[in-house]
């Protein structure tokens, strides 16, 4: 699975009998063919190949978590919420509502929550459990998390 990682490559890996997948990225390649991976601020050594699988991910996102800047990495599904409202509810088009019609798009986007849930799980088993979420990955949510409420108010 991990013949041609490279280190510093993003990863998700079996890491004990749970059968879930963590987060990591490619710390050392060892020449028995195994790997020593960085995950969660620790280092994980002797990793087996076939326990290790790539994760792709978009230029903008790959930038985003290389850049490691404050703000850029986002923890925990609330505040994954919070950050998705505020991209929706801060633009633009959205100041030049009324009062009370921002109220009701306020709501409109709390509603959004369920699809959200999803859509975040949806990353999480792409990319593994700990995985960075970045600011990128929530404006690119957006509109995925819109198809999937419309396909459920349906």
């Amino acid at each position: 699975a991990g013949g041609s990682l490279r280190v510093g490559a993003l990863v998700k890996a079996r890491l004990d009998a749970s059968g879930r997948s963590f987060s990591a990225s490619v710390h050392a390649r060892n020449e028995d063919g195994t790997f020593d991976l960085s995950c969660d601020g620790s280092l994980v050594e002797g990793v087996p190949a076939a326990l290790v699988e790539p994760v792709a991910v978009g230029a903008a996102v790959a930038d985003s978590l290389l850049r490691d800047e404050p703000g850029g990495h986002i923890e925990g599904t609330s505040a994954f919420f919070d950050a998705f409202t505020a991209a929706l509810t801060s633009g633009p088009k959205f100041r030049t509502l009324t009062a009370a019609q921002q109220a009701v798009a306020r709501e409109k986007v709390q509603s959004l929550r369920p699809a959200f849930e999803e859509e975040l799980a949806a990353l999480r088993a792409t990319r593994g459990e700990g995985a960075a979420v970045t600011v990128v990955d929530i404006r690119e949510m957006m509109p995925r998390v819109m198809a999937r409420a419309a396909r459920a108010a349906t």
